[in-house]
């Protein structure tokens, strides 16, 4: 079982969840665009292939995939996904099972704007938002929304281009920033976040919730658990709306919980920034995908996780010697 780990970035500890149940002789290959890819270092062979955005990047990663005999494939980053949501039949024929979500689920979850019209047309509550300054004006004017709101790239990956617009002129600066941003009202309540998995047919596996305590640079920093049955039922009903129209393996999902009402603010189809939370927890996604690709029967394991486990991050360095730390490092021009 040869799995690939595409544009695996800074996630090097999923190489290490996978590697606890792989078997002697399989192989962890992950993909970047620059050798200096920390996630380098936990995986049995890196590949620098060329950007995401060149035209020779998918063929370059079926050549690797067909070379390494790649079984299965999952994406760490928000753009690539997107990129890869387009070439599912490709991969496949390639003999690749790609274990990334739909076009159609990846369009309503890179598209903030497809975000907000799924969200409301299946009745989950969700920050107003608009694609307009000339409507956000008006909805300020008719008291539908109020100051401060919150501006953003409609497509847009982490916190990149995330503005506060406190008054009318900051708001017309922070839109006008640059092309194809948005406007979202902003939530009060307790920022919460789901780790969501589908499995290839779409049905949920596993949903954990977990209130963040802090976020640095748009990705969970300190989190907890959290025991709620009812939140739990709201992220089974998500996963399953999303599963219908294709996604498969991880979802993470922002939202917030004011008294008794969730709003959900984003989806991500991938793993996120607080999943290491859910696998301490006792929720192995990294198990479930491996035994998705190898063909076997997974039932449902909803609300087996434990509650009240807490996460926080800290800096880990990597380093020495240039040979060795670059050694399983090699190119596709």
């Amino acid at each position: 079982m040869n799995i690939l780990l595409s544009c695996i970035g800074r996630r090097g500890y999923i190489a290490e969840y996978l590697k606890a149940d792989l078997d002697p002789g399989d192989l962890l290959i992950g993909t970047g665009n620059s050798e200096w890819t920390s996630g380098f270092k936990h995986c049995d062979l890196a590949v620098v292939l060329p950007d995401i955005y060149s035209p020779d990047y998918i063929p370059a990663l079926i050549e690797i995939c067909q070379q390494k005999q790649v079984d299965a494939l999952l994406s760490f980053s928000d753009l690539d996904i997107d990129v890869l949501s387009r070439h599912l039949p490709q991969l496949r024929e390639a003999g690749v099972l790609p274990i990334v979500t739909s076009s159609t689920v990846n369009e309503i979850c890179f598209d903030k704007h497809s975000t907000y019209n799924f969200l409301k047309q299946h009745e989950f509550n969700t920050p107003e938002t608009f694609i307009s300054f000339e409507e956000a004006v008006k909805a300020l004017e008719t008291g539908r929304v109020s100051f401060p709101l919150f501006v953003k790239p409609r497509r847009g990956s982490g916190s990149n281009n995330l503005f506060k617009a406190r008054n009318l002129k900051e708001l017309d600066v922070f839109f006008h920033y640059a092309a194809e941003m948005l406007i979202q009202e902003t939530i009060s309540g307790q920022e919460h976040g789901f780790d969501i998995c589908n499995d290839l047919k779409g049905n949920v596996l596993s949903v954990v919730p977990r209130r963040k305590l802090a976020m640095r640079s748009g990705e969970t920093d300190r989190a907890e658990t959290s025991d709620n049955p009812n939140l739990i039922e709201f992220g089974v009903r998500l996963g399953e709306k999303l599963g219908a129209l294709g996604h498969v393996g991880p979802l993470d999902v922002d939202f917030f919980v004011d008294r008794d009402r969730i709003f959900v603010l984003e989806l991500n189809p991938r793993f996120g920034g607080g999943y290491p939370l859910s696998h301490l927890a006792g929720a192995d996604f990294s198990r479930l995908i491996l035994k998705m690709a190898k063909g076997q029967n997974i039932e449902p394991q909803i609300g087996k996780y434990r509650p009240r486990v807490v996460m926080m991050k800290e800096y880990r360095i990597l380093g020495g010697d240039r040979e060795a730390i670059l050694s399983n490092v090699c190119k596709i021009a």
